[in-house]
């Protein structure tokens, strides 16, 4: 027992080892013949809920949005920050929130409850629409929300989703089986489709020679699909 007591001891002595940092999703878009980023979206767990980071790149243009969520899943927070110049939404309760943008604060109200969160490109709004659809409801479901923008500040909106089929592609000669559904956003229609484990994989803008946003990975894979 002498001996076993010092080497406990130094056990308990021994830094903690590190949380392993999630890895973020990658996104990309065909330019000039090739693959450029789109942007990544890391979701960091935590003890009081979860943290989804969404960084974007557009010509010369980048945009961090980050969303705080409660255990329960429900949008606490947002933020949107771009060339310096950012805007925060807080939710309050029954319809309530504060806005800072550019050093004055807006009280809201009659905002609408648990909002999807529009800032950014058209294609980071896809990633919240698909996470808020009810499965079990099916069919084509309306969601109220806001966008956010350090410059236009907030603005209301309303987004509808519908799963409407299932394709199957190949990856890494495993076939994988993709629901699709069709999507109203900001900027229009799209299509995105999105694997088992609710990732999504391609955003397909319905307008005529739309440029798709794709994980990486499911580049070629989902070349061929149509909306």
């Amino acid at each position: 027992m002498s001996f076993l007591l010092p080497l406990v001891a130094g056990w308990a002595l021994l830094p903690a080892a590190e949380p392993e940092k999630p890895m973020p999703l990658r996104y990309l878009r065909p330019a000039m013949g090739k693959s450029v980023s789109a942007g990544e979206v890391t979701t960091t767990p935590g003890e009081d809920g979860s943290v989804v980071t969404i960084r974007t790149e557009q010509a010369d243009e980048k945009m961090t949005v980050t969303l705080r969520f409660d255990r329960d899943g429900s949008l606490t927070s947002a933020e949107a920050v771009q060339a310096r110049k950012g805007v925060t939404l807080t939710l309050g309760e029954k319809g309530t929130g504060t806005m800072k943008r550019g050093g004055i604060t807006d009280l809201l109200k009659d905002l609408p409850a648990k909002p999807v969160i529009a800032a950014g490109p058209d294609w980071t709004d896809a990633l919240q629409l698909v996470r808020r659809y009810d499965g079990t409801k099916g069919g084509k479901q309306e969601l109220a929300g806001v966008s956010i923008d350090p410059v236009q500040g907030l603005q209301k909106q309303m987004f509808t989703a519908e799963r409407q089929a299932a394709d199957t592609v190949t990856v890494k000669d495993k076939e994988l089986k993709l629901d699709r559904f069709r999507l109203k956003l900001r900027g229009g229609d799209y299509a995105a489709w999105v694997d088992s484990d609710g990732r999504v994989v391609r955003v397909q803008g319905l307008a005529p020679k739309a440029v798709p946003v794709v994980l990486d990975g499911f580049e070629d894979a989902t070349r061929g699909l149509k909306p």
